[in-house]
């Protein structure tokens, strides 16, 4: 157990000395480069804890069944820093004796200016992990006999309000969504009975709540997202045979979203623009060539960019796992770069999934109250810790969407974050209708209840069109979710928005709902031809197809004073 235990700690702070470096030599050259959105997503130093343990080059020392524990030590580490070092100082750790020190324990005199990642993670455990200090290192054995005095010292810390109070983070269920490249959603369920001895009890889909609840020793699955299972929170299955082999796949549920969003035919010619480490891309696979579609031959393809050497790595193992590389192929190129020309190599691509660099604003660590109380869905980033990057993220999204719909035959596109900020998801999606005339928006998974965020004047006609999602209505993380397509001629929004309802059901083995046609008349759409959409989509009286988009329409911009005054 002790070298087990000491394995992990020493992974942990291979991860996270990597980071504090990183950190430490983008901090000294703020100053000299003039913009780090041409940086890879390695560079960034709020990446998460998953992405630092796909960066770090672990060469396959950590057993599966600790990669869990893994990520939450090396972002607890990172993110308590400030915490773990002033109560060890409070504590007289860097004031003890060398004489007072375990043999072979480095100096601590100079550490709280430069600790060492090892002492950051030792003392993560001790005093906001697991509590326990197991291991066999030096600094383990200091540690462990300090371990009293430390955390008397934080409890004391946070009865005086110098520190925040333990909140008990709230666990999401365990979501488990299944590869139909290779298994049947059926074999799934049966695998969960009787390998893990869990009871299935069906959810009724509602469309009013759409929060999930899970009791232990049960599962069930997602009522909109018919792949997708639910299992207790902190199920284990990175020992599963079934993940080991790609048949199921440990996803969010709000992930999910996305590839159900553009759910591309099997004879659909695919890219996805930013796709390390390959959920969603092969969530389409698995959309394509799976479930009802399994009975048909996958004509089309889809090409994966990724542009870090280390994430194409990841993606390329993925795709021949998960049994799509017959019709998936990893790129290592950045798509910016990419030749969009009807004679360029992907001249005939008809569908494209963004999923771009963001905030990561929906993905913060969950207590009772839900996200941590400045990332609102009303924020536009001004409350965020750098919401200079935020504005430079949401540039950044608008141009690479633009470049997709450049593509001449490109059909349908899906955009995603997971970030809560207006000023990435909402807002982004008004620019693009501004700078691209020729594509509208139209309404996302038709099955999911929460829709955009509703009392903001400029959002009032793509609100019902987009998806969002929040840990408080949708027991995940905070999510977006929007649909653009094509203007056809002859073809106005109502029928594009009817059929990708028709294309999100085909999962589900549901019917589509018949509508009663409406007359309509040759008079131009003002709000469509204003803004591009039109909430009404097929019951509007007037035409969508032949509507000018104004040149003048501006992208919305309000302060978050004077969008959070409307619901004091």
């Amino acid at each position: 157990m002790a070298a087990t235990s000491q394995l992990l700690i020493d992974l942990s702070s291979e991860i996270v000395a990597s980071s504090l470096a990183d950190m430490e030599h983008k901090k000294n050259n703020k100053n000299s480069s003039s913009n780090s959105m041409s940086k890879s997503k390695s560079s960034d130093k709020n990446m998460g804890a998953k992405n630092q343990v796909y960066y770090a080059k672990l060469n396959n020392r950590c057993p599966p069944a600790l990669m869990p524990m893994l990520t939450t030590i090396v972002n607890g580490s990172l993110k308590s820093k400030s915490t773990l070092l002033k109560t060890a100082r409070e504590a007289g750790l860097f004031a003890l004796p060398p004489s007072s020190l375990p043999p072979n324990c480095p100096p601590l005199s100079n550490m709280y200016l430069d600790p060492s990642a090892e002492l950051l993670v030792v003392l993560y455990e001790a005093l906001l992990g697991s509590r326990r200090v197991r291991g066999t290192s030096a600094i383990v054995e200091l540690i462990k006999g300090q371990k009293a005095n430390l955390q008397k010292t934080l409890a004391m810390k946070r009865k005086d309000g110098s520190e925040n109070k333990f909140s008990e983070r709230t666990k999401l269920p365990r979501f488990v969504r299944v590869n139909l490249l290779k298994i049947t959603v059926e074999e799934a369920k049966e695998h969960f009975k009787k390998k893990l001895g869990l009871k299935f009890v069906p959810i009724i889909s509602n469309s009013i709540s759409n929060f999930l609840t899970i009791k232990p020793k049960t599962f069930t699955q997602d009522p909109i997202i018919p792949s997708l299972f639910i299992l207790p929170p902190s199920t284990n299955l990175h020992t599963s045979p079934l993940v080991d082999s790609g048949a199921l796949v440990l996803q969010d549920r709000s992930s999910c979203l996305t590839a159900l969003a553009l759910n591309p035919p099997h004879d659909a010619i695919v890219i996805d623009t930013c796709a390390s480490p390959g959920n969603k891309t092969l969530h389409m696979a698995s959309l394509m060539g799976g479930g009802k579609n399994a009975q048909k031959a996958v004509t089309g393809k889809i090409t994966a960019f990724e542009r870090d050497p280390l994430r194409l790595e990841t993606l390329s193992r993925r795709i021949g796992e998960q049994g799509a590389s017959s019709f998936v192929s990893a790129r290592g190129a950045d798509f910016l770069l990419s030749d969009v020309s009807s004679g360029g190599e992907f001249g005939d691509v008809t569908h494209a999934l963004i999923d771009p660099s963001c905030s990561g604003s929906g993905l913060a660590a969950l207590n009772k109250e839900g996200a941590e109380a400045l990332a609102s869905e009303y924020d536009n980033g001004s409350h965020a810790q750098n919401s200079e990057k935020v504005r430079m993220l949401a540039e950044a999204q608008v141009e690479i969407i633009s470049h997709a719909m450049r593509l001449p035959k490109l059909k349908a596109v899906a955009y995603s974050t997971c970030s809560v900020y207006r000023e990435e998801n909402e807002d982004v999606v008004l620019e693009v209708l501004r700078r691209n005339p020729e594509f509208v928006v139209v309404e996302a998974v038709p099955d999911w209840p929460h829709r955009g965020l509703e009392g903001v004047e400029e959002f009032e006609e793509i609100a019902p069109l987009v998806c969002r999602a929040t840990y408080e209505k949708d027991t995940t993380n905070g999510f977006f979710v929007a649909r653009f397509e094509r203007r056809g001629k002859g073809e106005g929004k109502g029928k594009k928005k009817k059929r990708q309802k028709v294309d999100a059901e085909e999962e589900t083995n549901e019917e589509p709902t018949k509508k009663k046609k409406q007359k309509k008349t040759l008079n131009p759409c003002k709000n469509f031809a204003k803004k591009g959409f039109c909430k009404k989509g097929n019951k509007c009286m007037y035409d969508h197809v032949n509507a000018a988009v104004e040149d003048n329409f501006e992208f919305g911009r309000n302060d978050i004073d004077d969008i959070m005054a409307e619901f004091d």
